[in-house]
């Protein structure tokens, strides 16, 4: 614990502690939207707002497009008839706001989703319905209140079912892995993973319904332990990267996230840990029996990897100060 104390400068462990009762809070935010019947949906944000859309997608397999969008611009195919959740837990993010725009102009049924900012003034003046989440922590980790809040979203218009019993088992898997990962624990998996990847450049490779939460893993190594990352998925990469694995330089590491496998998925992951014979390979696995348990467990895994990673690198997990001098240059403009 010293050492996390000399590190942990922003108190960012405290805010992971927290992950599985702001999950069970966020379900309680209720939007009020209308049931008019929409053929499609977009999410319109970037970086932790974004993967809230890609975790509803992975997880809910919806019978309607779900198009995650991460930019200025709106897919050409959203207007009349779409649905737009503008998705900012600041509310100032640009790409969102002009997102947000592109909605109303095209006659787009918009929801807004923020702890205040730009987005929510935006909202209020138009007469759009939108989602106040709680303010004043890293937008990282507020994606349980931006992932709860956009599923609340489509069930308060009719277009999901999720069943009470996979949304409770999921919280009590979450708990019960927060005992097992916290500092202290003897055989805790996400400090014995961090210790293996220290001084390694990560490749996550992951099955394509567990895309959302690889693309998480890699923003958390990015922010949180400061250090680059990058994602491949299966089956697609055994169509290519699989080639020049034995030939590659440097300390390099691998993260192969487990999903539901059939046999065919054993083989390929069975070939590419023979590939990578001699390298570093740690296997990340969810827990439960549905896949909102397993997707959420696997999330607050990586969450805590990444947290003792940057314990053991020796850098504050929480200031991001790139991203935020960007920013400011982005906002003279």
């Amino acid at each position: 614990m010293e050492r996390i104390r000399k590190v942990d400068g922003a108190g960012m462990l405290a805010e992971l502690l927290r992950f599985p009762e702001r999950c069970e809070e966020a379900l309680s935010l209720r939007p009020r939207v209308g049931r008019k019947r929409v053929k499609g949906v977009v999410l319109a944000g970037m970086g932790g707002s974004a993967i809230a859309g890609d975790l509803l997608r992975d997880w809910l397999d919806p019978p309607f497009p779900l198009e995650v969008c991460r930019g200025y611009h709106l897919p050409r195919w959203a207007g009349r008839g779409t649905l737009v959740m503008a998705v900012s837990y600041s509310g100032n993010t640009e790409e969102t706001l002009s997102c947000l725009s592109e909605a109303l102009e095209r006659g787009a049924e918009v929801v807004g989703i923020s702890s205040g900012g730009r987005l929510r003034e935006r909202c209020l003046e138009e007469g759009i319905p939108h989602v106040q989440v709680p303010g004043g922590m890293p937008p990282r980790v507020a994606l349980p209140f931006l992932f709860f809040s956009s599923l609340n979203v489509l069930r308060a218009k009719g277009m999901v079912r999720v069943e009470r019993e996979e949304v409770e088992e999921a919280l009590r898997r979450l708990r019960e892995l927060r005992r097992r990962i916290s500092p202290g624990i003897r055989g805790n998996p996400a400090e014995e993973a961090a210790e293996r990847l220290r001084g390694t450049l990560p490749f996550i490779y992951a099955p394509v319904e567990l895309a959302g939460v690889a693309l998480r893993l890699k923003t958390q190594l990015n922010e949180n332990s400061k250090v680059p990352a990058k994602v491949e998925l299966l089956p697609e990469l055994c169509h290519n990267e699989i080639v020049a694995l034995r030939s590659l330089p440097g300390p390099v590491s691998f993260l192969l996230l487990r999903g539901e496998e059939d046999r065919r998925a054993e083989v390929r992951v069975d070939f590419l840990k023979e590939l990578l014979r001699g390298r570093v390979v740690v296997e990340l696995r969810g827990e439960g029996r549905g896949r909102l348990s397993r997707l959420l467990t696997l999330v607050y895994l990586g969450d805590f990897l990444s947290f003792y990673l940057a314990v053991r690198r020796g850098v504050d997990p929480t200031p991001v100060p790139e991203i935020e001098e960007l920013k400011r240059r982005l906002s003279q403009l």
